[in-house]
């Protein structure tokens, strides 16, 4: 009986060793998964925008304004600023059609981060990239206490 286990165990261990992956034509497979995905194309007006001087405590405001430039859907999934007082508004999950344009507005809240600044968004879509990075600065006049 150990002896009809241990064979088993053995056999068991033999037919997985053949790799399946030795089969895969990987250049077929790379090449269909490139064909089955259709990625949109996003095009910035810009991707940097200088606020120049602000005072401390003002909410500096931008929008970033953006163009579908393929022929397929494109969808923002998320837009996140580096850090809390960098808060995008944008079009979440929403079908942007071949051609159509939208608007990212960036709200930075200049409180207690006096002196240069300089905050990222990074926006994610259903690109080829995976998205794209805006960037913001501003310098911010402290206040005299």
């Amino acid at each position: 009986m150990k002896k009809l286990i241990l064979l088993t165990i053995l056999f068991s261990f033999l037919a997985c060793n053949e790799s399946a992956s030795k089969k895969i034509n990987t250049d077929v497979a790379q090449n269909q998964i490139s064909k089955d995905r259709k990625y949109a194309e996003i095009t910035f007006d810009r991707i940097f925008h200088d606020f120049g001087n602000v005072n401390e405590g003002e909410i500096a405001k931008t929008v970033f304004t953006f163009t579908n430039t393929s022929e397929n859907d494109l969808y923002i999934v998320d837009a996140r600023g580096s850090c809390g007082c960098t808060v995008p508004k944008y079009p979440k999950n929403v079908a942007i059609k071949p051609g159509e344009t939208g608007e990212i507005e960036v709200n930075f809240d200049t409180t207690g981060r006096p002196n240069l600044q300089q905050k990222m968004v990074k926006v994610s879509a259903n690109t080829s990239t995976g998205g794209e990075m805006l960037r913001i600065q501003a310098f911010v006049n402290p206040i005299n206490k």
